[in-house]
């Protein structure tokens, strides 16, 4: 990339910066939270430019380019937050809030109640192929990929197990047991 591009660049960068932000974070709902997220957009879309600037020089408004990259992006990053809060069951952006890992929680509610009677509730709920995930997964705190290799059994039936197990969890919280 010659310097003349990459200057050109830097003062689009210089002019574009903040509207991008904004726009990015408008469709993020100016959720504040997403600040973060909306800004590391506006960085992916200048990076883009940079790796693709002879697309670039074929448009007449350098903004209009911009935008479109920066809206494709934001909109990829708001899906993937979205598929991430869905799986693992965490609000808000996880950049943001830095979640605690998902086993970690039922194994802190468990400890707050100081009585093992709420994990035999869980157990008694649980199928037997669930009982041999929440043992390997949750108490022996394998990741999901070695709990599939020790189980014999495929990574995504680990994931959905996991997530059977944290809706059980929570309703028996819910219902006080």
């Amino acid at each position: 990339m010659t310097e003349d591009r990459r200057y050109l660049i830097h003062l689009l960068y210089q002019k574009y910066y903040r509207e991008l932000v904004q726009y990015s974070l408008s469709l993020f709902d100016y959720q504040p939270h997403h600040q973060q997220d909306a800004e590391d957009c506006v960085q992916e879309t200048f990076e883009k430019a940079l790796r693709h600037e002879n697309d670039m020089q074929t448009v007449e408004e350098p903004l209009f380019f911009l935008r479109k990259m920066c809206y494709h992006i934001t909109i990829t990053k708001r899906r993937n937050i979205h598929n991430q809060e869905r799986i693992l069951g965490f609000p808000g952006s996880l950049q943001e809030c830095n979640p605690p890992d998902s086993r970690d929680l039922i194994g802190e509610w468990l400890q707050a109640l100081e009585n093992t009677q709420n994990k035999q509730a869980l157990l008694r709920q649980l199928t037997s192929g669930e009982r041999a995930v929440y043992e390997a997964y949750y108490e022996q705190h394998l990741s999901l990929q070695d709990t599939a290799r020790t189980l014999d059994i495929s990574t995504g039936s680990v994931r959905g197990a996991a997530q059977r197990i944290r809706k059980k969890a929570a309703a028996l919280k819910l219902l006080g047991i």
